[in-house]
């Protein structure tokens, strides 16, 4: 059996033309792309750190250092009448150094760790001032957080010492 094809019926379809969906599937396989790099982009950006508005008036850390001074004195004595222990106070201590930083800086220094100032950026206007901060955590440390049965510094360091160094702080920060 053979079968003969009739190739007298036979009609011949034009080429079609894909060149206009081509050109639209392209463009916006492009658009896509350059979307995802600037999301890419945008998202892998550091976040920012929200800025401590300073204070203004007599609470002002310039003008109000008295404010800074009485909570020392506070946390020495609540320490001296067996309100707080000295872990506790030590604790109080960094909190109000890393508080009046943060007022007089303007930005917020509640939670940051001793690595965190070393490798911090070095703001002209308060150089000085994050250095006396970066020196009193690093003083505070030892007695705020070693086993003072196996660290000297930890065992040397009493509240009062170290409120001196906190009341140091504020009075030498610029």
């Amino acid at each position: 059996m053979t079968s003969s094809l009739n190739t007298d019926d036979l009609t011949v379809i034009p080429q079609l033309d894909l060149t206009v969906p081509l050109v639209a599937a392209l463009l916006v396989c492009l658009a896509v792309m350059i979307a995802a790099i600037v999301l890419a982009v945008v998202l892998s950006r550091p976040r920012r750190k929200p800025r401590v508005s300073a204070a203004r008036g007599v609470h002002a850390a310039a003008t109000g250092k008295s404010v800074w001074r009485n909570r020392i004195n506070a946390i020495v004595e609540d320490h001296d009448n067996n309100v707080i222990d000295r872990e506790e106070a030590f604790l109080r201590l960094a909190a109000v150094a890393r508080d009046y930083a943060s007022a007089v800086s303007g930005r917020d220094m509640s939670a940051q760790t001793l690595s965190d100032l070393h490798r911090g950026d070095r703001d002209a206007r308060h150089r000085d001032g994050l250095n006396l901060l970066r020196q009193t955590i690093e003083a505070l440390y030892p007695a705020e957080f070693a086993d003072p049965q196996f660290n000297s510094a930890a065992r040397q360091t009493d509240v009062r010492q170290a409120a001196e160094w906190v009341s140091t702080l504020v009075e030498r920060w610029r």
